[in-house]
């Protein structure tokens, strides 16, 4: 354990600069939400009478862990003093009593057939998948941000109704669990389980509850722990964000003593993904998986970038390992990572949420609308910012410390301290400390990352300080009445390459990650209510359009008054202007530009040119895609999961069948001409069967291979115009080969 522990939520208010107004933009939304509707999944689940839900992912399978996620926030902003998030979230926990109640066993879901799919577990079914349990879309994950919210009313909002809640429904828990065995208890895990471990780890620290603590080390994932624990990194091709949460567990697990074995594996997690697998924003993934650590080209490429959620979670593991270690390089993450990602993912005008940050050239990102949706990502978004503050402060015996400086105040006994600026928009700071009566200690202030190191100074009562050698101010003194310390933070500009050396580099200049605002073409800056709404589907620039950077442009450049940054233009490109990303909403833009490291510019042109033109080959022919073994391309199509397989290998992810799957390609324009499958190679025969619309389009035997295969199937036989393929594939007792994609094609390859 360090040192220093954080204030709790309670003694710490965000007052002003731009994570207070995206906090209470926040809050906002969160109180927009029709009670009645979040309740309606518990409500129904329940037998209780009730109106309608709300739509999107909460009307698709995952109904009701939007509720969780708003309980986790209005408990936040209640801790923090809102008298009308505290009025609200009584209101909400009100009605899911009345469902505990009801149900009488402690449980509380709006899963589908919730109630069920516990009795079928604890008789002995047990049909995991890697995204599906007995039929139901991820019920761990769903249940998990229900048990998180009641959790936190009781944890953050001193709330006796949420402390009820919460012990009665991690009663239930470990009566599921207990006669369970250890075996089975991991075939369950299989499915994603969301956080878990972490919540009933925190519940048992709050409650003193060792059977809590106990069924939390069951559900810590051994899969995942006991590889990480042992030094190896075993995340290629892995679903991000459900191993995050896992990881989170692990740290709190040994933060409560439970075993130096998760405080080694939260560790490895943290180093391969913050070292390996972390852009410039703090985000990590590509279309929600890690990409192999030392090939990041597909997250330059693709249109489904880094996603919000795991950023969140990546959040809170740092602030869970700086309990633990105390290390500056987490609050230095925390701090990129809200400047840069989750403060730019909400809009400051109507609230919406991103889901994908494109980290490629030219794309765009979409926003959710207030009532449609309800993506995990949405929810995620509402949370984040009621615990903007959470890292802020700490306090050890005779010293406090200012690790973040957002614009917040806090409570010390006696002492109120104030920090005042508008980072990560400006540069410069200010810290109050106002004493009612003499009061001798410490202050300490954290030096952000990205600073001047000779020119950086505090003052205080005309006197000048230099930060200690390990990069903190340190002002020791009897601290009486009001006194303002002035944080002088000029920043710096420096590139962050990949580091896969893949050939990409992104602009920093100090708290500001930069990007470029282009003018067109134009995009829809909001989501569709369709299944896939949350990808922004505006059509994908050609990658050479890009400007190439070269080392000399970190170097050359000139700050406008409006605080923008530009880089002349050169022979080899045109000029650029540069904003804060967090301030770029509702454009096309470039976060990351094409690097040539050698200064060779043309050079690196011509290889996106060769891109380009492979991808056109095939993604311009493409009217839909389902790629198989991830998570929300098969979700997204409504793919049905029986008796299948899938696993990651050589950079790409599969699934293999055996029973009949359905799955749905969307082609709006009612173009497609044919359906293009592609599988990897296969020391076995396999057997392939497809089928349209229940007419079997394909069935043949696939003779083992050492190479990839691929089936182009002629769909002129059904083309009637219509927008909406059902396809099925089946590969009966055999196995159809490791299938890693099935393409709508508006016209065939040749």
């Amino acid at each position: 354990m360090t040192g220093a522990e954080p204030l709790p939520l309670g003694a710490v208010t965000l007052t002003s600069g731009p994570f207070a107004r995206a906090q209470e933009r926040a809050l906002r939304t969160a109180l927009e939400l029709d009670p009645d509707r979040l309740l309606a999944p518990f409500r129904r689940e329940a037998a209780v009478p009730t109106g309608p839900g709300y739509g999107g992912w909460e009307a698709e399978g995952l109904d009701g862990h939007t509720l969780g996620h708003v309980l986790s926030a209005l408990s936040a902003h209640a801790a923090g003093g809102s008298a009308s998030a505290l009025e609200r979230l009584e209101l909400l926990l009100t009605g899911l009593r009345e469902c505990q109640v009801t149900l009488g066993t402690g449980y509380i879901g709006g899963v589908p057939d919730g109630v069920a799919l516990w009795r079928e577990i604890e008789s002995g079914r047990i049909e995991p998948q890697t995204f599906d349990l007995d039929g139901r879309w991820v019920p761990l994950y769903n249940l998990h941000k229900v048990l998180t919210g009641v959790v936190d009313a009781a944890v953050h909002a001193d709330s006796p109704l949420g402390r009820t809640l919460a012990a009665e429904f991690v009663a239930w828990w470990i009566r599921v669990f207990t006669p369970i065995s250890d075996a089975d208890v991991e075939l369950i895990l299989r499915t994603e389980s969301g956080g878990l471990a972490a919540t009933l780890a925190r519940w048992a620290e709050y409650a003193g509850d060792e059977d809590a603590a106990t069924l939390a080390v069951r559900l810590a994932v051994r899969e995942l722990w006991q590889p990480l624990a042992a030094g190896r990194d075993p995340l290629d091709g892995l679903h991000a964000n459900a191993q995050i949460p896992i990881v989170v567990g692990h740290a709190v697990l040994a933060r409560i003593g439970r075993g130096d074995e998760f405080a080694a594996a939260a560790r490895t997690f943290w180093t391969s993904v913050t070292t390996h697998r972390t852009t410039v924003i703090g985000g990590n993934s590509v279309r929600e998986h890690f990409p192999p650590r030392d090939d990041w080209s597909s997250v330059f490429t693709a249109r489904e970038g880094p996603e919000t959620c795991n950023t969140v979670n990546m959040v809170e593991l740092a602030r869970e390992l700086h309990r633990l270690d105390g290390a500056d390089e987490q609050l230095g993450f925390i701090e990129r990572a809200l400047s840069a990602h989750i403060l730019s993912a909400q809009h400051p005008d109507h609230g919406g949420i991103v889901y994908f940050t494109s980290h490629r050239p030219g794309h765009h990102r979409v926003y959710s609308r207030r009532e449609t949706g309800f993506w995990c990502c949405m929810g995620t978004g509402l949370e984040a910012p009621a615990r903007f503050a959470a890292s802020a402060f700490a306090t050890a015996p005779g010293r406090f410390d200012v690790a973040l400086l957002l614009g917040a105040r806090a409570r010390w006994g006696d002492v109120l301290i104030e920090t005042e600026t508008d980072r990560p928009f400006g540069d410069d700071a200010a810290v109050h400390v106002t004493a009612a009566t003499p009061q001798t200690f410490a202050l300490r202030v954290r030096v952000p990352e990205g600073v001047d190191a000779d020119r950086v100074e505090a003052r205080v009562d005309g006197a000048a300080f230099r930060p200690d050698s390990d990069g903190w101010f340190r002002i020791d003194r009897e601290w009486r009445g009001r006194t303002t310390i002035r944080l002088a933070l000029p920043s710096v500009i420096h590139a962050v390459e990949a580091p896969d050396g893949s050939g990409w580099v992104s602009l920093v200049d100090g708290p500001r990650v930069l990007a470029e605002r282009l003018d067109g073409p134009p995009v829809d800056p909001l989501a569709t209510d369709a299944r896939m709404g949350h990808i922004a589907r505006g059509p994908l620039l050609p990658l050479a359009d890009a400007p190439v950077l070269t080392p000399d442009d970190a170097r050359t450049f000139r700050r406008t008054d409006g605080g923008n940054v530009v880089l002349p233009a050169t022979a080899t490109r045109r000029e650029i202007v540069l904003e804060p990303f967090a301030s770029l909403h509702d454009d096309r833009y470039i976060l990351a530009f094409p690097y040539a490291a050698d200064g060779d510019a043309d050079r690196r042109r011509a290889a996106l040119v060769a891109e380009d033109d492979r991808a056109d080959a095939l993604d311009a022919r493409t009217a839909d895609v389902v790629a198989f073994g991830q998570q929300q391309p098969e979700s997204d199509h409504g793919l049905t999961l029986t008796g299948t397989r899938s696993g990651y290998d050589g950079g790409s992810h599969w699934r293999r069948f055996h029973a009949a799957a359905s799955f749905v390609l969307q082609d709006w324009g009612a173009a497609a001409a044919s359906l293009r499958i592609a599988w990897l190679a296969d020391p076995e025969a396999r057997h392939l069967l497809v089928s349209v619309d229940g007419v079997v389009v394909t069935d043949q035997l696939i003779p083992p291979s050492a190479e990839a295969g691929v089936v182009e199937i002629d769909l002129a036989a059904f083309a009637d115009g219509r927008a909406r393929w059902i396809v099925a594939v089946a590969g009966g007792d055999e196995g159809s080969p490791r299938l890693t994609e099935a393409r709508l094609m508006r016209a065939p390859l040749s």
